[in-house]
């Protein structure tokens, strides 16, 4: 009787715990809306200006979505990647060292987060920055979903997008 008191000891745990699942919907609440063109890429000369800025009231087909209201968050980022050409004509990742932030904040390393703050007004969430690069070829990647930041005991909020002067959220580039 021991012997199967203990095995069933050990499956019961078991069963619970392969259970689980690991999508974060069942255990966070989280939406996702779609709104085009929030996000803006325009090069001159040696410089690559990387904006975005959201209407906290996004507009939708019925009624606009409150994004502050939905998430309680003032922050939302997007990731973008900048790949320069080497000589073996391979791209490779660079991190980004002249850069010239405008509006909101940037998170850089292996890629860049640039994070759209809610503006004092609590009307929009603003995100501009200009990165200077040297000679060369370049190639700029967005992730094109802008995520609300610290959401907590609210709703996480996705907003699928597209980029504006980019070709499927992909911007080839040479800087003489």
């Amino acid at each position: 009787m021991k012997k199967y008191i203990y095995i069933i000891t050990l499956l019961v745990p078991f069963f619970v715990l392969t259970s689980c699942t690991e999508s974060d919907d069942e255990f966070f609440a989280a939406t996702t809306v779609t709104s085009n063109n929030l996000i803006d890429l325009q090069v001159t000369g040696s410089e690559v200006n990387v904006s975005s800025y959201v209407a906290r009231l996004l507009p939708q087909s019925t009624n606009p979505f409150d994004i502050y209201l939905t998430s309680n968050s003032r922050k939302m980022f997007f990731n973008y990647t900048i790949e320069k050409r080497n000589s073996s004509n391979e791209w490779e990742f660079i991190t980004p060292t002249t850069v010239n932030l405008i509006k909101g904040e940037n998170s850089i390393g292996d890629y860049v987060s640039g994070i759209a703050v809610l503006d004092a007004l609590d009307t929009m969430y603003e995100y501009e920055t200009t990165i200077t690069l040297t000679s060369g070829q370049y190639r700029i990647t967005v992730d094109p979903e802008i995520v609300t930041l610290n959401a907590q005991n609210a709703v996480m909020l996705t907003v699928k997008t597209t980029t504006t002067g980019a070709v499927d959220n992909v911007l080839t580039f040479t800087v003489n």
